[in-house]
């Protein structure tokens, strides 16, 4: 007979937030659980830390809603699971835990808490913004006490791991580290990296324009190359996605040619992205420096190794628990002349572009795939 896994709570959807449905697909795939979904998805442009910057009575109808749906959740889910269920608590579980966390223990099902962003780091520290302010102390206090009530925290990183049970006091146990789940196929169907030395190469950077990827030592690195007459005509800089640094990357924009340096700022979806990754020769990933940049892996990353392109990050990452260092272009933090001084070594070294692809796309199979994911599953019990 399978186990039963429950899924409760209202979740992050969307292309931007894969890791709940593709996890919740791959572990009924495999059919070792009868999942039974009590929960319910958000909608797909709902992001959280944008609660933040609404004006105070549109916030508290915003959680106000949030909080009756996981109410109504968790009392599905009080009244179907038994003993041997587990349930799954979607990122942000963390609304669903805090009413969890007001039951005795005794009362409490066995939870498995998808914390891999935490709230409070998002909505302050990583934004860089009313980090010591009465808000954020107390959202910080309200997610400590919510991850407390789970059985099981799950992070994408240790280094995440070891930041999370140090800022709320969490039983080290308890906090595991696993990849994280992302549609791969669309990834995995680009075609393996050929070399085409008559053309420029194209530099891709997908993300949001936050701090954490460190959209100014790119676009320090950027103009390096640009100001080169030896190298400004053997690159073509392509970025997608917005953020609250667009207005930096807007003004870089205007002062150089479209054929040099374009940006899709409108979302773009999956397949898009897809396309523009196998397009690419290059990729860039996080340069945010030594906070949250140093402990995530994220999404882009994933994407980047799936495809098979070559991935210049910065040296300073964290991966899950038992993977070795991803096979990335690794340059020191905050070093715009490192960063183009490496962009200008691979132009010049198709074979190190084409070994590096074929690294990445072996490691994605290997330490961050479907099977990487339903292994560290099946582990979370021991």
């Amino acid at each position: 007979m399978k186990a039963e896994l429950i899924v409760a709570g209202l979740r992050a959807s969307g292309e931007g937030y894969p890791n709940a449905e593709q996890t919740i697909r791959l572990l009924g795939e495999r059919g070792d659980y009868a999942i039974r979904d009590l929960g319910r998805a958000l909608p797909a442009d709902l992001h959280l830390w944008k609660l933040s910057r609404l004006p105070p009575h549109r916030l508290l109808l915003a959680l106000a809603r949030l909080g009756l749906g996981n109410l109504l959740s968790l009392v599905r889910v009080l009244r179907a699971a038994t003993p041997d269920s587990r349930v799954y608590v979607p990122y942000p579980s963390v609304f669903f835990l805090w009413l969890l966390s007001w039951l005795p223990a005794a009362r409490r099902p066995y939870c498995i808490a998808d914390a891999y962003i935490s709230v409070w780091d998002s909505m302050f520290r990583d934004r860089a913004r009313g980090g010591d302010s009465a808000a954020s102390r107390w959202i910080k206090r309200i997610e400590g006490r919510a991850l407390r009530s789970a059985a099981r925290v799950l992070v994408d990183t240790e280094a995440n791991r070891a930041c999370l049970i140090e800022d709320f006091g969490l039983d080290p146990n308890r906090v595991r580290s696993l990849p994280l789940a992302i549609d791969a196929a669309a990834f995995r169907a680009a075609a393996a990296y050929r070399s085409q030395p008559d053309r420029a190469l194209t530099v891709l950077f997908v993300g949001t324009l936050i701090p954490l990827h460190g959209v100014p030592t790119i676009l320090q690195a950027l103009q390096c190359l640009l100001d080169s007459p030896s190298q400004r005509d053997r690159f073509r800089f392509r970025f997608l996605g917005d953020g609250q640094l667009g207005p930096l990357l807007n003004e870089f924009v205007q002062r150089h040619e479209p054929e040099r340096v374009a940006w899709v700022r409108e979302w773009q979806p999956l397949d898009a992205v897809a396309r523009e990754i196998a397009a690419a020769d290059i990729c860039l990933g996080v340069f945010g420096g030594a906070g949250k940049a140093a402990r995530v892996l994220p999404f882009k990353l994933y994407m980047y190794l799936a495809s098979g392109r070559a991935v210049v990050s910065q040296a300073q990452l964290s991966v899950p628990s038992g993977a070795p260092a991803p096979p990335l272009e690794a340059v020191p933090v905050d070093d715009p002349e490192a960063l183009a001084e490496r962009l200008v070594a691979l132009a010049d070294d198709p074979q190190r572009r084409l070994a590096a692809a074929a690294a990445g796309a072996g490691y994605f199979e290997r330490w961050l795939g479907a099977e990487a994911l339903l292994r560290a599953w099946d582990a979370l019990d021991t």
